[in-house]
Formats: C-alpha cells, sequence, structure tokens
C-alpha cells in the first residue's frame, strides 16, 4: 500500500507518504515526511514509490518461494522420504543414516550408511552409489543430484519421536543440522507438544551436553 496523508488525515500528525507491504506473514512500513527540508514532495513521493516497488517485488518473489516450498512438501508422502525411490532416512537412538532398500529379480536387498561416519554429502554418495549397483541405473548423477536438504531430517525425527515414540535422541541430528536451525524447531516442537515430558528431558540433555544457554529455551522445560 502506498498512502498519501494530507494535513489532518493523521492522527499524529505526520503529512507525507506511508509505504505498507506485507512480505512473507511479516508487516513491514516506512514512512517519508513531507517536512523534509532537504527534498521536495516530488522527490520523497519518488523515494516512497521506488521502495513500494521494491518490496512488492520481494512479496512476489516470497509467495513464488512459499509455493515452490509447498509443492516439494506435498511430493514427500512418507516422513523417512529422501525424495529417490529406494533411499529413506533412518534414525536409530543417537544416529542418522540414508537406509537403501530393494529389490532385483525378486531377490531383496537393503543396506544402511551412516551420516555420521561418512558425513552427510559421503554418506549421500555411497547410498546413491548402492543403489545403482543394485538396479543398474545407467545415470548416477542424476540419482546423486537429488540430494535432499538436511532440514529433512527434522521430519523423520519429529515422526519417529512423537508419533511412533521410538527412542532416540535429539544427538542423532544435533551435528547435522545448523545449530541456529535445530533451537529455532525445538522451541516449536516445545510450543506444540507442550506436555511431553519426555521431550523436555531430551532438551536439557542437548543443552546441557552443548552448553547452550538460551533463556527461551531453558523457560520451556
Amino acid at each position: 500500500m502506498l498512502k498519501i496523508y494530507e494535513r489532518g488525515e493523521h492522527k499524529g500528525g505526520f503529512i507525507g507518504v506511508r509505504v505498507a507491504v506485507m512480505i512473507d506473514g511479516k508487516h513491514k512500513q516506512k514512512y517519508f515526511s513531507y517536512k523534509n527540508i532537504d527534498k521536495s514532495e516530488e522527490a520523497i513521493y519518488k523515494d516512497a514509490e521506488e521502495l513500494h516497488r521494491e518490496w512488492l517485488m520481494l512479496k512476489n518473489l516470497a509467495n513464488t518461494q512459499n509455493q515452490r516450498e509447498s509443492k516439494e512438501l506435498r511430493r514427500v508422502t512418507s516422513p523417512y522420504s529422501t525424495g529417490v525411490k529406494g533411499i529413506k532416512f533412518s534414525i536409530s537412538h543417537n544416529r542418522a543414516y540414508f537406509f537403501v532398500q530393494g529389490s532385483t529379480d525378486n531377490k531383496l536387498f537393503y543396506n544402511n550408511f551412516s551420516i555420521h561416519d561418512y558425513g552427510y554429502d559421503l554418506a549421500w554418495f555411497k547410498a546413491c552409489e548402492f543403489l545403482q549397483s543394485k538396479k543398474d541405473y545407467s545415470i548416477f548423477d542424476d540419482i546423486y543430484k537429488r540430494k535432499p536438504q538436511k532440514e529433512m531430517l527434522l521430519i523423520t525425527f519429529r515422526h519417529l519421536f512423537f508419533t511412533t515414540k521410538k527412542q532416540i535422541h535429539i544427538e542423532s541430528i544435533s551435528s547435522i543440522i545448523k545449530e541456529p536451525i535445530l533451537i529455532n524447531w525445538i522451541k516449536q516442537l516445545s510450543r506444540q507438544y507442550s506436555d511431553n515430558k519426555r521431550f523436555k528431558e531430551e532438551i536439557f540433555e542437548y543443552i546441557s551436553s552443548n552448553k547452550i544457554y538460551d533463556q527461551e529455551l531453558l523457560n520451556m522445560i
């Protein structure tokens, strides 16, 4: 929105232009006062218009990104999905894996590739390599380039911990997910499952072991 306030229109006595745009759920606004003696009203209005165009562009970009992410989430039909058929996320106790499973000529095959032992990129490479060797995929690069984002592990963890109630720990993903992302995600889950005693114990163990001081997080346990 681009609104001009003439004398007497604004309760606070403001005279000038107000720019207001909602970008990705956050309200942004800025006032351009005509009382600025260094610029003419025309120049001030042009500054406001330029900012308005810039914010509208950011809004459109955010909307496009959100639509793209929503489509990606709809493709994920399983909380274990990596987006590649035959390779799933797996978490056991305090470790995370890429789990490869399938069949060739009615013979089952499977293998685990530890993200903690190999690192995320190498574990994914080995999982793709193993799947290719069993399924005889001709284009290895086509599988490998579809490497999932690490944050998809959070979906797997949430499902296993809260839905299937598996005995897994935050430690299983803490070395994989960046700390700021992980902490914000923990806070969201804490609000959603505020009565879950076991998760509160997990949070306490996590922040104690990693010497994390976050007052908001502390207040949640």
